[in-house]
């Protein structure tokens, strides 16, 4: 098997040469002019969403409220709805 010498330096500079001069008119590859962008929905979605990331998943007020009522022992769960949620959430 021949393979013909190909100056594969000068071919490699020069596709890396045309990357960067179009990187700047480019987004990831595909031209500025057909770039996706996003609706106003999708906009207000994603606050949404990043509102939603950044708020605390524990609600304080529920919390101190279960306390309460732990320690003054006004709180109790039948053992059928503790069996039940057990079943339930394993299989």
């Amino acid at each position: 098997m021949f393979i013909n010498k190909v100056n594969s330096t000068a071919y490699y500079s020069n596709v890396a040469a045309t990357r960067y001069t179009n990187a700047a008119t480019t987004v990831r590859g595909v031209p500025q002019s057909e770039a996706f962008t996003p609706s106003k929905e999708a906009q207000t979605f994603s606050a949404m969403l990043n509102k939603l990331k950044a708020s605390s998943e524990v609600r304080q007020d529920k919390v101190s409220e279960f306390q309460e009522k732990i320690s003054s022992g006004q709180y109790f769960v039948p053992a059928e709805n503790i069996a039940l949620s057990l079943m339930t959430n394993r299989y």
